[in-house]
């Protein structure tokens, strides 16, 4: 099995508000209302159309993603009001700092973009990622009440240019920012975990002649040495001679130092590191520098495929650490659903897939009332409460995941084999069940009901037009029952006290 990178899990953040306008059905807010940069839609438009201008006249662009570390302890600690003042003062701040040199977008419930048009160097572009990460985390931001927060960003990049689509442009920006991550709840296995579910499986042949290409793979290298116990590896097979002898020489420093040591900009090597000890090391070559992010994940690599190789042998206890390794990747903590990635990864495998398939995007009301009025600790058992009652409506062969945007309410049922008779039904079916959600009498009395809407996949059709004409019919469901509590409508939506 391959290592094959995630589609971009940007995609799977809550969208942007849609409207009616004069362009028909299709036409999108081109601002987002919180923070008054362009949406998501208007930025993948405007990515569009710089690549297919730099197909016609040649030179590359740069894509930016930032995403804010720790945005959901702001949430949780201040409330969802002061999450919404830091987004637009972050907004405000990296408007500042690109000046006109790009657009910046929300994409996402704490994510931005940013095209850089100017056909930057690699050092000028590090330059403005350190000058952007400065501006957000310079000052704290003053939340009101004699409180403020300290903020910082994750940023990732990747080079747009005529001849790559836009998806997997977005894609290597995700990964690059990724593996940065250092936020409180994450994975704290990032891709490492998909590297070692992809590679180390004790029933195939050959795991360690797979590791230089997995190691490729995930550090954007064009050239990789590995020397593991009783053997070494190269990726390619025949490394460019410029390169073959320092790799090997410098991974054999790291092997001895048990450290991760670099050459230049453009070449690191990191011990594979086994029960505390150094087993072995690989090398990088690439063509381009290693940020702090890539060493820091590199260093990770080394510490998770050193273990993994110690174990390949013990049958058992290789399985159950890929096991526990697989849980850590694609299972969200707080619920036990799938996790974003998770529901990635699917969307990604059924792609080519002719059977119908339904997007059911679930939001549910309450749960900001409940965290600012009772405690994060009720709004976790709601939670809990909501995703169970999910769980228990899924049929064979369909998969429920926890999307993370800024609220956290926000549930995707993946439903193969429904088609567009079947769809709406299954919807309120699922609407039914969760207004019977078993909760305790003062999150009970918060707790409004679930708003389902549904999308049914088109041939063809990105999975991000997918999860957003789901989320459009959530929404507008959600408007509905909304002005249906207002009426006291017949039917308005109560939840069972337990």
């Amino acid at each position: 099995m391959s290592v094959q990178s995630r589609i971009v899990r940007a995609l799977a953040k809550a969208f942007g508000p849609v409207q009616l306008g004069s362009a028909g059905a299709d036409a999108r807010v081109a601002t987002d209302a919180l923070t008054g940069v362009s949406t998501q839609h208007a930025f993948n438009a405007e990515l569009e159309r710089e690549r297919d201008r730099l197909a016609r006249v040649g030179g590359s662009a740069w894509l930016l993603l930032v995403d804010l570390d720790g945005f959901k302890q702001v949430n949780d600690r201040f409330g969802h009001n002061a999450g919404d003042l830091v987004l637009v003062e972050v907004a405000s701040r990296l408007r500042r700092a690109v000046g006109g040199r790009g657009l910046l977008a929300r994409i996402g419930g704490d994510e931005f973009a940013l095209l850089i048009r100017p056909n930057l160097g690699e050092s000028a572009l590090l330059d403005l990622v350190g000058e952007l990460e400065r501006a957000v985390s310079a000052e704290p931001i003053v939340l009101g009440d004699g409180k403020s927060c300290a903020i910082e960003v994750t940023i990732g990049t990747a080079a747009l240019n005529g001849s790559t689509a836009a998806v997997d442009v977005l894609r290597l920006a995700d990964e690059r920012m990724y593996l940065g991550k250092r936020r409180a709840g994450s994975d704290p296995f990032d891709r490492v975990s998909e590297l070692i579910v992809g590679l180390l499986d004790p029933s195939a042949d050959g795991v360690e002649r797979a590791l230089a290409s997995g190691i490729a793979e995930v550090a954007q290298g064009h050239a990789v040495y590995v020397e593991y116990p009783g053997g070494e590896q190269w990726w390619p097979a025949e490394p460019p001679v410029a390169v073959a002898e320092p790799l090997r020489a410098l991974a054999g420093m790291a092997r001895q130092r048990d450290d991760v040591l670099e050459q230049g900009a453009y070449r690191l090597a990191a011990p594979l590191r086994g029960d505390g000890a150094s087993i072995g090391a690989f090398a990088v070559a690439r063509s381009h520098p290693f940020a702090k992010p890539d060493r820091i994940a590199l260093a990770r690599a080394g510490v998770a495929l050193g273990q993994a190789l110690l174990r390949l042998h013990e049958g058992v206890a290789v399985r159950r650490r890929i096991d526990e390794l697989e849980h850590l990747a694609f299972c969200d903590e707080n619920t036990g659903l799938a996790n974003r990635r998770a529901l990635l990864a699917e969307l990604e495998r059924r792609a080519a897939d002719t059977d119908p398939l339904t997007l059911l995007f679930v939001d549910f009301d309450g749960l900001r009332a409940v965290n600012n009025e009772l405690s994060y600790e009720h709004g976790n058992e709601l939670l809990r409460a909501v995703a169970a009652g999910i769980e228990q409506t899924l049929r064979p062969g369909e998969l429920a995941a926890r999307l993370h945007g800024s609220g956290g309410d926000e549930f995707i049922v993946v439903a193969p084999g429904i088609d567009a008779i079947a769809a709406p039904t299954r919807a309120t079916e699922l609407e039914e069940v969760l207004v019977e959600v078993e909760l305790a009498p003062p999150v009970a009395r918060l707790y409004g009901g679930a708003s389902v809407g549904y999308a049914l996949r088109v041939a063809g059709e990105p999975s991000l037009e997918l999860v957003e004409r789901a989320a459009k019919l959530m929404r507008e469901r959600k408007h509905l029952r909304a002005a249906a509590r207002a009426l006291n409508a017949p039917g308005q939506l109560r939840s069972r006290s337990s």
